[in-house]
């Protein structure tokens, strides 16, 4: 691919030469007197023209497999830059984790001796959890573990509504 980018580039500028030479050669017909400096120019232009279009191709068949040489080890940098920033990530996430959970056990501990050394503390809980619910029938277990179903009582209240 590239050498036939390369082989047309050199093709246009064969033919700008040629075309050049070709149109100095008609003026150089048309106007005798000055004949020789407006060939020299068209032929001059026409070379100008073919070297450029040659070192365009030159450029192009050397030029491109560099760049692509450079651009896959620019992509392959940023993927390790990648990588390793995402690994920063991961490892800054598991110690926040780490953190989170020690701090969780240590309230959860703090909460257990709290418990302990103040039985009565659980009991206000539970009563303003009571206090807090509406309309919900609540089971009490007895000294023996058998709930006191107060089914009755729930009846009745539908019965006056």
């Amino acid at each position: 691919m590239l050498a036939l980018i390369g082989l047309t580039c050199a093709i246009i500028g064969i033919t700008a030469f040629g075309f050049c030479a070709y149109w100095g050669y008609v003026e150089k017909c048309r106007a005798p007197e000055n004949s020789t400096a407006i060939f020299r120019t068209f032929v001059l232009i026409g070379a100008l023209s073919f070297l450029l279009c040659a070192c365009l191709g030159a450029s192009v068949m050397f030029g491109y497999p560099q760049y692509l040489v450079w651009q896959q080890e620019k992509e392959g940098e940023a993927a390790l830059a990648k990588a390793s920033q995402d690994r920063q990530i991961k490892v800054q996430e598991a110690e926040a984790e780490r953190e989170a959970a020690l701090s969780q056990a240590e309230a959860n501990k703090t909460l257990g001796e709290s418990i302990r050394s103040y039985p009565e503390a659980m009991e206000q809980k539970w009563v303003e959890a009571i206090k807090e619910t509406d309309n919900q029938v609540i089971y009490l277990p007895t000294e023996c573990s058998i709930p006191v179903t107060e089914a009755g009582r729930v009846a009745s209240k539908a019965r006056q509504q």
